[in-house]
């Protein structure tokens, strides 16, 4: 076993491309499977319950579950070693600040796992601000799975909430029963009213019947869909899914409320900014109920870009 402690470094979100071309009209897509508890396989929900899909790409998941940070990945890019190091990079972007990392086993699906313990706290063993673990198993087929989760306050009781997901993941994989690889991606992304357009030189990673993410350097446009529309879960899912986004950017300054329109709806947007190399990151967020569907959709851009860039697709606007 050994101890580190790692240095800063800043988790930037996505590149600002080119003038977006004109967004056709589609037919409604269904997001199948999906529940006013989340978009999981039926094994899966009560395990899941509470959890809020964030977008992320098209080979990695993350959720917000009531305190918790979770992500389950599958690299085809890595190997297991190099899968775990890579995790334990991501942690250092996020709690660098008093981060101290264990290295250690997990048993996970019947047998041990390379892992590792971490905890960020205050000096002289002040109050935690956030622990858990981060771990990388093998599947079939020879394939890696990076699991992490982040626990805020590092309390026991979220942590073992940890290990009881991480049991799920390591053995079942994806919650939401789709296949995490670079083919899974739907083409052309879309919202279920509408096609979504891809501005040159940026990326789609990740795109689904349910959610998706179109990356731009340090600009992204992310987006996730429910089926049927709960006001209580709708505002909870905006209320989990901007604190991921702002706990994911360290130094993000406070979170504000301002009007806005989000696909056309007035609505209350979320905005908050956080530093990078090149000046401020504006994130804008906002939900949205559209007949028997939710929305939740967040586009974030550097300041010096506003008002909103082709990234976000035109979906947010101001009134």
């Amino acid at each position: 076993m050994r101890t580190g402690v790692w240095v800063s470094a800043v988790y930037l979100l996505g590149m600002l491309g080119a003038c977006a071309a004109p967004t056709p009209r589609v037919l409604p897509v269904a997001p199948e499977g999906a529940t006013p508890v989340g978009p999981f396989v039926p094994e899966a929900r009560a395990l899941f319950e509470g959890c809020t899909p964030v977008p992320d790409s098209a080979t990695s998941r993350t959720y917000r579950c009531d305190g918790l940070s979770l992500w389950v990945a599958e690299p085809t890019d890595l190997t297991a070693d190099g899968a775990l190091e890579e995790a334990k990079a991501r942690i250092q972007r996020r709690l660098w600040e008093g981060l101290v990392v264990v290295q250690g086993e997990l048993p996970l699906a019947g047998r041990a796992w390379p892992s590792a313990r971490f905890s960020a706290c205050g000096e002289g063993g002040g109050a935690c601000r956030a622990g858990g673990y981060v771990t990388v198993v093998t599947v079939e087929l020879g394939r890696v799975r990076q699991l992490g989760c982040v626990a805020r306050g590092d309390s026991r009781p979220a942590l073992a909430r940890c290990l009881e997901l991480f049991e799920y993941l390591a053995s079942q994989g994806n919650p939401e029963g789709e296949v995490l690889k670079e083919e899974a991606l739907l083409v052309p992304p879309r919202l279920p009213w509408r096609a979504l357009a891809v501005p040159q030189d940026c990326q789609l990673s990740a795109s689904t019947s349910r959610a998706g993410r179109i990356r731009c350097g340090e600009a992204s446009f992310v987006w996730s869909v429910y089926q049927p529309a709960r006001g209580d879960v709708t505002r909870r899912w905006q209320l989990q899914s901007v604190e991921e986004l702002a706990e994911a950017l360290p130094g993000s300054g406070p979170v504000e409320e301002v009007p806005c329109l989000l696909e056309s709806q007035r609505v209350r947007c979320t905005r908050f900014t956080a530093p990078t190399a090149r000046g401020p990151l504006e994130v804008w967020s906002a939900a949205v109920e559209w007949e028997d569907r939710a929305l939740f959709a967040s586009c974030s851009f550097l300041s010096s870009e506003t008002p909103f860039p082709a990234v976000c697709n035109g979906a947010f606007s101001l009134p």
